[in-house]
């Protein structure tokens, strides 16, 4: 009996959670877009999902980003509207799912003229467990007479994390206006844990260099470092380049010190609550050290927290059931907790 009570509480939880994530939920992940013998790839693609209020009368929807064919061919960003979600499966391995036989859309051309979008197949599921979404769509475009096949096999839930950056410059602290909105995703890569970091664009007032500004970057593959007592990359070596632009007259693109180069970021349950970025662009003499969020003061362990993992590299063995929890390095069931 009380297997069955801790089943059914679980389940409402998880339905619970996703029913009230109304405003929109952003996914990002790799796609790739097929029209014939023709094929591309998109990086890092972001989907919308809007979730309707059936007291109100709205149904779902799911806006698909622009299709970049070649410079002069891009399907425009498009939203498909109409759609209902189901929950399919057996806990903890159910997931929400979406199915249309057929669907319509409009968007705007590279013409400036309204094209129709005209939708044979729609497929798209979210694994509560794993952050992740799929999503697979057939349709034709205006007057173009074949299909195009958009495919997204796996896009991770992106956690959107507003807060002040405070900059220490050559030993003195520089802040922000107001608060900056870092974009975090956590998923499972090769039975691990990660953390992708998006840093926004901020700028600082009265610095040594005058007033500046630094681009936005993308820090990928943070894994959990228990002495720091968070998710820890020295990203050097990473190859990453940023815009980084002051009064005094700089204004170019920049890469990083190869040395000494690391990203920090802490959290309690599943608020992130300090993020630390040690950088220094090109040859600068002095590191930039940019936090937010106040330090914790003991280190909590994260993988006291638990949280679903796959057993196998790849998300796809979820539906069989190969999902364990890892809670200070030993598994248990899954529990279907949300990040």
């Amino acid at each position: 009996m009380k297997k069955i009570i801790t089943f059914f509480a679980a389940l409402m939880m998880t339905n619970m959670t996703f029913a009230q994530m109304h405003g929109g939920m952003y996914f990002v992940g790799d796609a790739d877009f097929s029209v014939t013998a023709a094929s591309g790839e998109q990086k890092n693609d972001t989907l919308l999902v809007e979730l309707g209020n059936s007291q109100a009368g709205t149904y779902d929807k799911i806006t698909i980003p622009d299709i970049v064919y070649t410079p002069e061919m891009v399907i425009k960003s498009f939203t498909i509207d109409g759609l209902s979600y189901t929950m399919v499966g057996t806990y903890p391995n159910m997931y929400f799912e979406w199915n249309a036989d057929s669907f319509t859309a409009t968007t705007i051309g590279t013409d400036g003229q309204e094209k129709q979008i005209t939708g044979s197949s729609l497929q798209a599921r979210y694994y509560h467990t794993a952050n992740k979404f799929t999503l697979k769509a057939v349709f034709t475009y205006g007057a173009m007479p074949m299909a195009i096949t958009y495919n997204m096999d796996a896009a991770f839930y992106v956690k959107s994390v507003s807060k002040p950056i405070t900059v220490n410059v050559a030993g003195t602290d520089y802040a922000t206006a107001g608060s900056e909105t870092y974009k975090l995703r956590k998923y499972v890569e090769d039975e691990q844990e990660k953390v992708d970091i998006e840093f926004p664009t901020y700028s600082l007032s009265g610095t040594p260099m005058g007033d500046l500004t630094v681009g936005t970057y993308t820090v990928k593959g943070l894994v959990y470092d228990e002495e720091k007592g968070g998710y820890f990359r020295d990203y050097s070596n990473d190859g990453i380049t940023f815009h980084f632009k002051t009064s005094t007259g700089i204004d170019k693109d920049y890469g990083l010190y190869a040395e000494g180069t690391s990203i920090l970021v802490q959290y309690s349950g599943n608020n992130v609550v300090y993020i630390e970025n040690n950088f220094r662009p090109g040859s600068m003499p002095f590191p930039i050290i940019a936090v937010s969020g106040e330090k914790p003061t003991t280190v909590e362990k994260v993988e006291a927290e638990a949280q679903a993992q796959p057993v196998k590299k790849s998300y796809k063995f979820i539906e069989k059931g190969n999902l364990v929890i890892v809670k200070e390095g030993k598994k248990f069931g899954s529990a279907g907790q949300q990040f």
